[in-house]
């Protein structure tokens, strides 16, 4: 029996293998947008323990200084929020952009794959068509010897 071999595998394999590095580049790019979010939320919180400390600071014994300082804290704190939130849209962008690689790249080794199973389906049908006239002529040939020697017997 012969054996089936797909003349385009050494490229499905090589898209097997693209996909699973963009795969891999996903989680990566995943993890990093995860970690901005984490210091997004840090700064958040960091904001509002500020803006705690503002009001107790506005309430009861003022003590400008002390109000000035924090102000200046809030506005640093705000200011790296804006960067941190660019920072947040930016790995988002970049996951997004690796997603939309990894699905293009899935869908061609899809193609191939598509194409791989047809051709085995066509192979395998061929192989049945063979095997079913290997298996006709066997047994015509078994008739023919059976009718050689009973005729060759009735002589």
């Amino acid at each position: 029996m012969a054996v089936f071999r797909f003349r385009l595998q050494k490229l499905l394999d090589l898209k097997q293998q693209l996909e699973d590095k963009i795969k891999n580049e996903l989680g990566l790019a995943i993890k990093a947008h995860e970690q901005e979010k984490e210091k997004l939320a840090l700064i958040d919180a960091g904001i509002s323990r500020l803006t705690e400390d503002f009001r107790k600071a506005c309430s009861g014994t003022i003590n400008p200084d002390r109000i000035k300082e924090i102000k200046a804290w809030l506005e640093v704190q705000k200011e790296a929020r804006k960067q941190q939130l660019e920072a947040v849209k930016i790995s988002r962008e970049n996951v997004d952009k690796i997603r939309a690689r990894l699905v293009a790249a899935m869908q061609e080794k899809k193609v191939l794959a598509n194409l791989r199973e047809k051709e085995f389906e066509k192979f395998r049908k061929q192989e049945e068509r063979n095997e079913r006239k290997l298996t006709d002529e066997l047994v015509s040939y078994r008739e023919s010897l059976k009718k050689a020697s009973q005729e060759t017997g009735e002589q």
